[in-house]
């Protein structure tokens, strides 16, 4: 999912659509789509509420590896396990 639908999707008030398709990728892929989605989760108070009830977990382990998804997939999964 491309953050430009994704963007459009939360625009028009499908989060729950958003958040079916997100949440049913592998973690990698979602990764990868999150990553993708980084530059619009501040551009409106929605997109940041949004991202924040639903993805903070993945989108800090994408932070906290820089970029490097292979690493925010194993960050993302040693915290899925301490919770």
């Amino acid at each position: 999912m491309k953050a430009q639908e994704v963007n459009q999707l939360l625009r028009f008030g499908a989060k729950d659509r958003v958040r079916k398709k997100l949440k049913r990728l592998a973690i990698p892929e979602r990764m990868v789509s999150l990553n993708d989605c980084i530059p619009i989760v501040k551009q409106s108070p929605t997109n940041l509420k949004f991202f924040k009830e639903n993805f903070s977990v993945e989108l800090g382990a994408i932070m906290l590896a820089e970029g490097d998804l292979d690493q925010a997939v194993k960050l993302y999964n040693s915290a899925k396990k301490i919770k």
